[in-house]
This record gives C-alpha cells, sequence and structure tokens, in this order.
C-alpha cells in the first residue's frame, strides 16, 4: 500500500533555516525540524479527494464518490410565459334590441385555449400550481357599463372552479381594464373532458348596463389572457421522449492515490469494486446506458471496464409511489468484471459517460412530475486496503530555505531521521535538494537505505509491534556551500510491502508512524 508519510513534512515551518543565522556562540546547535505521529486517515488522505471507511474490525476502505447526473424537475419542464388568442365579442341584432328596449343584456362566450407546455412539448393531461399569474385586459367599445365574469371551470382549488368578476364603467371609448389573479393552488385539467392535452376552455359571461348612447352592432370588447411565472407542484401526462443525459455529460473521478505515483513499480489489490448508484423520484420510466466507462491514465492509457449492464437499473415510482425516491444500483466486481486488472494498471482516473431518454418504450399517459422529482446518478470506486505494492515510487516537494544559515563559521550539518513502523511496509527514502528550476544539487540519504522497515507481523499478517531505526545524514561543509541555491526538498519513497511485496497485506486504522527530523550544525567560535 504506498503512504504519503512524507507530506506531513510540508507545512512544517521549522524548515525556515533563517533561524539558524550565525550561531557563533555555540559549537553545535540542535534544531528539531518534523515530529509527526500520523494513523492511516492522515496518510492517505493528505492531497487526497477519497474518504477513509472503517469497518468494526478496524480494516480501511479508501473510496472515491462522485456524481455525474442530477436532473432536477425544472430542468425536464419548465413552464413558460405565455399569451392566448385575443378574443373579439359582439352583441348580435337581437341582443342590440334588448339593449336598447330594456336598458341591459347578458351574453355568454367560450375560447378555447391552447397551453404551451414548454420546450419538446410534452403532453399535460392536469397540472397542479404552486404560484402562476393570470392577467385579463379588457378592451370593450360599447358605451355602457358592465362586468364581465371570466370562469375557467376544469381550473379548480378545493373542487371550486376559478371565477373572477372584473366590473367597468363607461368614461368614454375604448374602456381598459386590466386584472390579473394569482393560480397558485389551483389544479388544472387539460383534457377537455378526456379527448386531448393541453388545452382548456375560458368562458366570459358578459353583463352591459346603457349609459345612454344608442347601441350599435359594430360596438365590440375584446379580452386577451395570459399567463406568468408559473410554477408547477404535479405533472400528469406524457413528457415524450426527450434525451436526458446527453453525451457530453463526461465525468471524472481522479483517483489520488494514483496521482503521485511514477516509476514502473507495482500496486495491486486483491478486491476493488465499482458501484453504480441510482435514485429517482421521475414517475416516468428511464432508458439509460453507460457507453463510456473506463480508467483513464494521461495521456493515453485506458482499460475499457466490462461487465455494464444495459440498460442501466433505473426503476421509477408509479402513481402509487408518487414522492416516493426509487434506489437500485449495481457493482462490479472481480466475480462479473476486468475491475482489479483494471485498477492494477494504477489508472489516475475513472471516466464514464450516461446517457438516457424518456418513455424507451414509446408514448403513454402515464408520466408524472413533482416539483421535487430529482434523477441521480453516481459512480463509487471502493478500494479495500488488501494488496501487495513492490518497488511503488511516490515523490512530493516541499520549500527549503537555507538562508544565511551557510556560512563560513559553519563546519557541517547533521540530519538525524528517526522512524517507528507500525504499518506492513517497507519504505526506501530519498531526499534530493534543488534549485528553484527543480535541478538536483545534492542528495541526503545513502541510496539504497531501507529507512523504514516493515511492523512485525503476526501470522495473521497483522502489525503486532513497531519496528524503529534512527539514520543521520552528515552534510560537510563543502557540500553545504553548495546548497546555498536550494529550493526544494524532493522527497521520493520507494515502497513495497512485507516479503518484498509478494504477499497481500490489510491496512487497519490503528496502525500509525511516527517520524522525528532533525539537525545538529557545528559551528566554528
Amino acid at each position: 500500500m504506498p503512504v504519503f508519510f512524507q507530506s506531513c513534512i510540508k507545512n512544517n515551518p521549522a524548515f525556515d533555516l533563517n533561524k539558524l543565522e550565525k550561531p557563533t556562540w555555540n559549537p553545535t546547535l540542535a534544531v528539531p525540524l518534523v515530529y509527526s505521529s500520523l494513523t492511516i486517515q492522515n496518510l492517505l488522505l493528505k492531497n487526497n479527494n477519497g474518504l477513509i471507511v472503517v469497518d468494526d474490525s478496524n480494516f480501511c476502505t479508501l473510496i472515491y464518490k462522485s456524481t455525474l447526473v442530477s436532473l432536477k424537475a425544472d430542468s425536464l419542464i419548465k413552464l413558460p410565459n405565455q399569451a392566448f388568442p385575443r378574443y373579439a365579442a359582439g352583441l348580435t341584432a337581437a341582443e342590440i334590441n334588448t339593449l336598447s328596449s330594456t336598458g341591459s343584456v347578458n351574453a355568454a362566450y367560450t375560447q378555447t385555449v391552447n397551453f404551451n407546455s414548454g420546450t419538446n412539448n410534452p403532453l399535460i393531461d392536469s397540472l397542479t400550481l404552486n404560484s402562476g399569474t393570470l392577467n385579463i385586459i379588457l378592451n370593450s367599445a360599447f358605451q355602457c357599463n358592465g362586468k364581465i365574469t371570466v370562469t375557467i371551470p376544469s381550473a379548480k382549488q378545493n373542487g371550486v372552479p376559478f371565477s373572477q368578476i372584473l366590473p367597468f364603467t363607461y368614461t368614454g371609448v375604448p374602456i381598459v381594464i386590466n386584472a390579473n389573479y394569482n393560480l397558485g393552488g389551483y389544479d388544472i385539467d387539460m383534457t377537455l373532458g378526456g379527448t386531448t392535452s393541453n388545452q382548456f376552455k375560458v368562458n366570459y359571461s358578459v353583463s352591459l348596463t346603457s349609459a345612454g348612447a344608442t347601441p350599435v352592432t359594430t360596438d365590440s370588447m375584446s379580452i386577451t389572457g395570459s399567463f406568468s411565472n408559473l410554477l408547477f407542484n404535479k405533472i400528469f401526462g406524457d413528457v415524450g421522449q426527450l434525451t436526458l443525459f446527453p453525451p457530453a455529460n463526461k465525468d471524472t473521478i481522479a483517483i489520488t492515490i494514483f496521482q503521485n505515483s511514477i516509476g514502473s513499480g507495482s500496486f495491486t489489490l486483491a478486491n476493488p469494486s465499482l458501484k453504480m448508484k441510482f435514485s429517482n423520484s421521475y414517475g416516468v420510466p428511464i432508458g439509460a446506458s453507460l457507453p463510456l466507462l473506463e480508467g483513464f491514465t494521461p495521456p493515453g492509457s485506458s482499460y475499457q471496464l466490462t461487465g455494464v449492464p444495459n440498460p442501466l437499473p433505473i426503476a421509477s415510482p408509479n402513481f402509487a409511489q408518487i414522492g416516493q425516491v426509487l434506489t437500485d444500483s449495481f457493482t462490479l466486481n472481480k466475480s462479473n468484471s476486468n475491475i482489479v486488472t483494471v485498477v492494477n494498471n494504477n489508472p489516475k482516473n475513472f471516466i464514464y459517460t450516461a446517457i438516457g431518454t424518456s418513455n424507451p418504450a414509446g408514448p403513454t399517459h402515464k408520466n408524472f412530475i413533482i416539483d421535487t422529482s430529482v434523477c441521480k446518478v453516481y459512480l463509487e470506486a471502493d478500494l479495500p486496503l488488501y494488496g501487495t505494492a513492490n518497488n511503488f515510487v511516490l515523490m512530493d516537494t516541499v520549500a527549503f530555505s537555507p538562508g544565511s544559515f551557510v556560512t563560513n563559521n559553519i563546519q557541517s550539518a547533521t540530519f538525524r531521521i528517526y522512524s517507528s513502523n507500525g504499518m506492513p511496509i517497507d519504505v526506501n527514502m530519498q531526499i534530493y535538494f534543488t534549485d528553484s528550476l527543480y535541478k538536483k544539487l545534492d542528495s541526503l540519504i545513502i541510496p539504497n537505505q531501507l529507512i523504514l522497515k516493515s511492523g512485525v507481523l503476526n501470522a495473521a499478517g497483522m502489525v503486532i509491534a513497531p519496528t524503529q531505526n534512527t539514520y543521520d545524514a552528515l552534510v560537510s561543509k563543502a557540500r553545504l556551500a553548495n546548497l546555498k541555491n536550494a529550493k526544494y526538498l524532493v522527497i521520493k519513497n520507494v515502497e513495497s510491502t512485507t516479503n518484498g511485496g509478494n504477499t497481500n497485506v490489510k491496512i487497519y486504522s490503528n496502525y500509525r508512524v511516527d517520524i522525528k527530523i532533525g539537525m545538529k550544525v557545528n559551528a566554528s567560535i
């Protein structure tokens, strides 16, 4: 298992060696640089986007998660602002005679409205509105007082049809009346008695009272209606066959446990798995598939995963399950896919694309969408920390500021590395001093030194005691002079699990590594 213990050094302010300027009052000066006591959570999650999950036995699994699709209700259907056609009405000769002889008359009109359901024209049988406004504009050329009653018989709130009265008074023509009505909470049937979709009727009942002028057959009035700010609570009908997850919806999970690895070392996991999870509260059948699911390492190494079901198991609620979220999933493991081979190629990313269509079997009027409907597709890579590592190389870089500590008074410096290793991992470490362009100036450790030897294991392969080691690296005055331009420490780890990387080991949360790094300078008085 690769362990990122070197990252503990990165933010340690003790590496600012300006603190050692001109120590001529003492022939030796020892300075502690690093002290860390780290568990697997500290080690693996440093600069890592994964999550460590610990089971009841303290065994650790590294998990990476991503959400590919989060399809909310208002992204599938948005009700647009819209106006329905101007309706013009006049009086018949008989109605004019009645108005002339009695001073008043009543007339009734009906308009069929085609409702604009928005992009892709989903067929709405009925809907319930959370909010919305109906605007009515009356323009009358009758020289009369009166009122108009606007009724939408199929729009009901608590079982009562929508009905509003607009009174008007003659002060000259034209008479213009503008009124707005709140439609929040109304259920609107748009089937005209079960015969169609996206249509409803509006009834206008007009009552006129003469204001003294003699009416003529050319007198008329017009009514214009519009809807605005429509937000639905529920929609029933047929949304049609819509593209839900366009092919451009490609996503990536960065497998950061492999991001810092280089070289030709091997790293294997015995039981990795990849889970695809689905949750859906749309009352709409969804046909979806994964045209792409692969491990990928830039610039061009890809490893296609096998065993993915087609179509994906996305369940949809029925009318009895309105408001419920149905879930489903599938898992690629070593028994039904090539996931072990893919993971053991150490991909730096998992890349995947989902495509989907609503109502894949064809038209239906059994769809429903509520304002909280959502369809989500998740990907989760589970990497149980059980496997091997053999000459697996990890590198890290930390800032290093020698400052004026490199003076003629300094004769040498000794870097001491103390380690106590409670992990089943051997680590061969090297530390390089580099300039600002990462050109190597010197190294700290004699090559092929085993700095962190694996902890002591029992017959079950569990660490029962840590191993300890102290390593001193002496840097001469001549070598110190070469470090005046040093800007970075590049820390290289070559890691192998116990038995030369040939034995699978498990990592537990109670394993730990203790590291102390100090420096002692020898100066002339």
